[in-house]
C-alpha cells in the first residue's frame, strides 16, 4: 500500500487534466423533469452507513421525493439495501457502477454518501449528466478538486448542488449568530471547533490485505491511488470505514466529524473564504496501529476577525474510561468566546449563550437539525439552494485539508520545543496545555513522547495556493496531495477555469 509518510507527501505532486471552460451562472436554473406525478426521482450512492439513512428517508419519509435507484460498489451491501427497500415496499433499480447510473434518464437527482475521496468527482460527473446533487460532507479530499466541483456547479447551473453540512439547517445556530451580531456580549475573540470523539485502535496487520470478492476495488478507489488496503479491523474489515484514518482516502476526524464543527465556527466568524495562515500540531498517541492520521490534533487558522482553533481528541477523558473530555461543557461542538460571554453549540445543533458569570443568558432549542434532507428536496423543487451551498462547503472542507497539510509537513519535536514555539500566542498555548493534560491522563509520557509540529503556512485565499517568505516550505505545501491531487486514469478530475 502507498503508506504515506510526511516525507513522501513532500515529494508527491500530481498534474492536472485538460482544462474546460467554466462560467459563473448561479440562479439560472430550470425545474427538474421529475416523474409523471411530479416527485423528485432520487438515486442514493454509497449505502453502508449514512447512505442507508438517506435511502430510507427518500423511500419512505420525504414528501415530494421518490427513491428510484441505489448504487454501491460492494455487491453484498447493495443486496442488503435492496432487501431493506423491498421490505419497505420500494423496488429501486440497482447499480454497482455509478457511471452507469448516471446514464439513466429516470433519475433527477443523486445523493452521494460515498467515501470522501469520491465526493468531488462524483459531484462533477452528476452535473455533467444533468442531475441535481446532494453531496455529503466533506465536499472534497483535497482543496483543488473541491474548487473544480464549485466551478462545475457554476458552469452547469441548470442543476443544483446541496451540501451535507447539516448544521446549516439549524434555526438555533442562525438565532445564536444573530444574537452575537447584536453586540450584546461584545465582539468575537476566538472560535473553537471541538471533535472530542472516542476512536479506538484499529489494530495492526502484517502488510497488504485481501479485498473481499464482493467489492469492485477499482471503482471503490476511484481517483485515489490504486493500492491494496493495509487494515483489517474486526468491525470494518479491510476496506470499509477505517479508510477515514488513511491519507489516500481520508483525513482523520478533522475531515470526518470535524467538518461539521469547522463549518459552524467559520460561519460564526462570518469569514467568506480561507484564512491567511494555518499551523497544526499533534500526533497519534496512546496506541500503535495501522492508521496514519492523528488522533490528537490542534489546528490554528489566522482569520482577520478572530482566530479559529480546531481541536481533535480521540482518546477518552482518562485511561480506562469511555467518557470524553468537555471544554466549557462541549465535546463535539463549537465554543465562540466574546468579550462579555460565550456561546456553545452542541452536536445536536442547539445553542446556549452564557454571560461572564457562566450563567445562561439565552437558550436556542428549536431542534431543526433533522430537516436537512427535506431541505434538499425543497431546494430541488424551488431550484434554489439558500443555506447549504457548495461554495460554503468547499471553504469549510478546505480548512480541514489545510490543517492536515501543515501537520504532514511537520517534524517531531519535544513538547518543551513546542511550548517555546507557541509562547507568543495565548490561545494556542491554552489548547496546547489542555492537550498535554489530556495526554497525561491517558498515561502518555509527555516528557519523552514527541509531537509533530507543522510550520505556519501562509495562504493566498484568491488562488488557494501557499505563498510566503519561505519559498521551500510553500513549494512543499503546494505539492501536497491534500492541496491538489488530479485523480487517475478514467477517474481524473475534470478541470474548470474560474
Amino acid at each position: 500500500m502507498n503508506h504515506w509518510t510526511r516525507k513522501e507527501f513532500l515529494k508527491t505532486s500530481l498534474a492536472g487534466g485538460a482544462a474546460l471552460a467554466g462560467t459563473r451562472l448561479y440562479g439560472q436554473a430550470a425545474p427538474a423533469a421529475g416523474s409523471a406525478n411530479g416527485d423528485l426521482r432520487v438515486a442514493v450512492v454509497g449505502l453502508r452507513s449514512q447512505g442507508r439513512g438517506h435511502m430510507m428517508d427518500h423511500a419512505t419519509k420525504l414528501k415530494g421525493s421518490r427513491l428510484v435507484a441505489i448504487c454501491d460498489v460492494d455487491s453484498e451491501v447493495l443486496g442488503r439495501r435492496k432487501d431493506d427497500c423491498e421490505k419497505a415496499g420500494v423496488k429501486p433499480a440497482t447499480f454497482t457502477d455509478y457511471r452507469k447510473l448516471l446514464e439513466s434518464k429516470d433519475i433527477d437527482a443523486v445523493v452521494l454518501a460515498s467515501p470522501n475521496h469520491q465526493h468531488s468527482l462524483q459531484t462533477i460527473w452528476a452535473l455533467q449528466a444533468g442531475k441535481d446533487v446532494y453531496v455529503e460532507k466533506p465536499l472534497s479530499h483535497n482543496v483543488w478538486e473541491g474548487r473544480q466541483a464549485v466551478e462545475a456547479a457554476r458552469k452547469h447551473s441548470k442543476n443544483i448542488v446541496f451540501a451535507g453540512t447539516q448544521n446549516r439547517s439549524s434555526e438555533d445556530i442562525y438565532d445564536a449568530i444573530d444574537f452575537v451580531k447584536s453586540g450584546q456580549i461584545g465582539r468575537i475573540l476566538w472560535a473553537r471547533g471541538l471533535c472530542y470523539k472516542t476512536r479506538d485502535s484499529i489494530g495492526q496487520t502484517q502488510g497488504a490485505q485481501k479485498v473481499p470478492d464482493s467489492i469492485n476495488y477499482d471503482l471503490w478507489t476511484g481517483p485515489a491511488d490504486l493500492t491494496p488496503p493495509r487494515r483489517n479491523s474486526k468491525s470494518n474489515g479491510t476496506v470499509h470505514y477505517d479508510w477515514h484514518w488513511f491519507w489516500n482516502c481520508g483525513g482523520g476526524d478533522i475531515t470526518n466529524q470535524g467538518i461539521h464543527q469547522m463549518d459552524v465556527a467559520r460561519w460564526f466568524l462570518g469569514e467568506p473564504g480561507l484564512p491567511s495562515t494555518v499551523m497544526s500540531f499533534g500526533g497519534r498517541f496512546g496506541y500503535r496501529d495501522d492508521a496514519e492520521t492523528p488522533n490528537t490534533l490542534v489546528s490554528v487558522f489566522g482569520y482577520a476577525k478572530a482566530p479559529l482553533i480546531f481541536e481533535v481528541r480521540g482518546l477518552p477523558m482518562k485511561a480506562g474510561m469511555r467518557a470524553m473530555d468537555k471544554f466549557l461543557g462541549t465535546d463535539v461542538g463549537v465554543v465562540v468566546q466574546c468579550e462579555k460571554g460565550y456561546v456553545t453549540i452542541g452536536s445536536n445543533g442547539g445553542a446556549l449563550v452564557y454571560g461572564d458569570d457562566k450563567k445562561v443568558l439565552q437558550k436556542f432549542a428549536k431542534n431543526t437539525l433533522g430537516q436537512h434532507r427535506a431541505a434538499f428536496v425543497t431546494a430541488a423543487q424551488t431550484r434554489k439552494v439558500v443555506r447549504s451551498t457548495i461554495e460554503e462547503c468547499h471553504y469549510s472542507s478546505a480548512l480541514c485539508h489545510l490543517g492536515n497539510v501543515s501537520y504532514l509537513l511537520g517534524a517531531e519535536k519535544s513538547n518543551a520545543e513546542l511550548a517555546e514555539a507557541i509562547k507568543g500566542d495565548k490561545n494556542t498555548q491554552d489548547s496546547y496545555n489542555r492537550m498535554l493534560e489530556h495526554l497525561k491522563a491517558n498515561n502518555v509520557d509527555t516528557a519523552g513522547t514527541k509531537t509533530v509540529v507543522g510550520p505556519q503556512l501562509v495562504l493566498d485565499g484568491k488562488t488557494e495556493q501557499f505563498t510566503g517568505p519561505n519559498a521551500a516550505v510553500a513549494a512543499a505545501a503546494n505539492k501536497n496531495p491534500l492541496l491538489k491531487r488530479a485523480g487517475r486514469g478514467a477517474f481524473a478530475i475534470p478541470v474548470f477555469k474560474a
